[in-house]
């Protein structure tokens, strides 16, 4: 029997995670170019999460994960990480801010929107694949006086950012692995997809 979900609007049916990325479309099966260049039988597209409850179990998975990290705020990578940094900055009671990707090429032309220096900063963002978004977001927290010794994301994709972290001191959390999201949907996928995931699987073994 599924969990329920009370908020002020309604009861709702709480969903296994990786079910949840299936039928919310938030998880694609078939074949995808990565902007890495690389194909991959599925696609990850968590941006629309908080859109759907099971925003909420991410959102205390995350907060237990940090409950022994001792940190001073938390800041999020615009634009994926900046829900899930608000709502456990807010629920912890913790100072919060972002780092773009990008300048914006005007105002003050900044990347970091926080003041960091002296302080303790855990970095959010909602995937983590090679690590190098959350690289440069800590060296320019370093670069502006913060300390860096942890990040956090949803689901890490496996492809590096745990040991490219680890290479800067800098300890990766997530709540969900790839492979084990996509070991769970396996029933409920077609042959072809099936056959696609599990050859994926294979070739990418969890380590």
């Amino acid at each position: 029997m599924r969990k329920l979900y009370l908020n002020s609007f309604s009861i709702i049916p709480r969903m296994d995670f990786a079910e949840s990325l299936l039928q919310r479309k938030l998880l694609l099966i078939g074949n995808f170019i990565l902007t890495s260049g690389k194909t991959s039988p599925y696609y990850l597209d968590l941006r629309r999460l908080p859109n759907y409850p099971e925003f909420f179990t991410v959102v205390d998975k995350a907060i237990e994960e940090l409950r022994n990290v001792k940190f001073d705020m938390i800041i999020g990578i615009a634009t994926g990480g900046i829900p899930l940094a608000s709502f456990v900055a807010c629920k912890l009671g913790k100072p919060m801010g972002y780092v773009r990707l990008e300048k914006k090429g005007y105002g003050t032309d900044k990347l970091l929107e926080a003041d960091v220096k002296d302080k303790e900063i855990v970095i959010v963002d909602d995937v983590a694949t090679t690590g190098g978004s959350i690289e440069r977001s800590a060296d320019e927290i370093i670069r502006n006086g913060g300390k860096v010794s942890h990040a956090l994301v949803i689901v890490d994709r496996k492809e590096g950012a745990k040991e490219r972290l680890e290479k800067m001191g800098i300890t990766l959390h997530y709540l969900y692995s790839i492979h084990d999201i996509l070991k769970s949907i396996l029933p409920k996928l077609n042959d072809n997809e099936r056959k696609m995931i599990e050859e994926y699987l294979v070739k990418n073994v969890e380590g």
